[in-house]
């Protein structure tokens, strides 16, 4: 893993404030697994560059995709990036998921969906996934087109109601698990994801989260990525970002 040359190969807006940003790095393609990330420059618009988790790897095609919502200066630089233009960016970064079998739910809040396509996609034909987004409103649900695209058309929950169905992404998986328990792979805020370990615990299914956290070095050193465990305090970046629910210390988390 180092840092690399990539260079822009688009950008769209998904919707609202919510970009999806290509990039040509072709190693970082190769391999990409899901759950990884990548730590992206930002040309000196912030001191610390900014994790992003990849959403998609076309290894064909050399590219990685990442999806971004702007909230500061470190993210408006991200919407200006052009066609063209070179990018630093160091990955793939983190511990990605395991192959996937079976059936299985992909549960994703706001920003933390992303990586649940690259799931998705990359175990197309070995798993068969319920995807179930929420986000706060119709605006920052992200990626449903690429989700149904893929075979997985998503239930949503807004808690707006401006979208799907009123209420918590938590509220939908908590039927379904109900209804048909099945493995979890979750990633969104550390709140949903908490109510997500429970539910896992109470229907006894096994539970992977991606964790979100600021890292600001993106390998293990700066140490700004701690999280408690069951083994000790961990590094999202190294250790992670994907963790088994039940590793997790949530109440000292949160």
């Amino acid at each position: 893993m180092k840092w690399l040359a990539a260079r822009v190969a688009g950008q769209e807006c998904l919707s609202g404030k919510n970009y999806a940003l290509k990039l040509a790095a072709a190693e970082v393609a190769r391999e990409a697994r899901p759950g990884q990330f990548v730590e992206l420059s930002t040309r000196g618009a912030t001191l610390l560059n900014k994790p992003l988790s990849i959403a998609a790897a076309d290894k064909a095609a050399g590219t990685v995709t990442v999806v971004y919502k702007v909230v500061g200066p470190g993210t408006r630089a991200f919407s200006g990036y052009r066609a063209g233009e070179e990018v630093e960016l160091l990955g793939p970064c983190g511990k990605g998921i395991a192959e996937v079998a079976g059936r299985a739910y992909a549960v994703g809040g706001g920003i933390g969906i992303p990586p649940l396509l690259f799931l998705a996609v990359a175990n197309a034909g070995r798993a068969a996934f319920e995807v179930l987004l929420g986000a706060r409103t119709a605006e920052d649900v992200v990626l449903a087109k690429e989700f149904a695209a893929a075979g997985c058309t998503p239930k949503i929950a807004t808690d707006d109601g401006s979208l799907g169905r009123r209420g918590f992404v938590t509220e939908l998986l908590e039927e379904k698990l109900r209804e048909a328990p099945a493995p979890v792979y979750a990633c969104g805020p550390v709140a949903m994801l908490a109510r997500v370990a429970g539910l896992a615990r109470e229907y006894s299914v096994p539970c992977f989260v991606c964790l979100e956290a600021y890292m600001g070095c993106g390998i293990g050193v700066c140490m700004g990525c701690v999280v408690p465990t069951v083994r000790g305090m961990e590094r999202v970046c190294r250790e992670g970002p994907v963790f088994a629910a039940g590793d997790v210390k949530w109440e000292e988390l949160a």
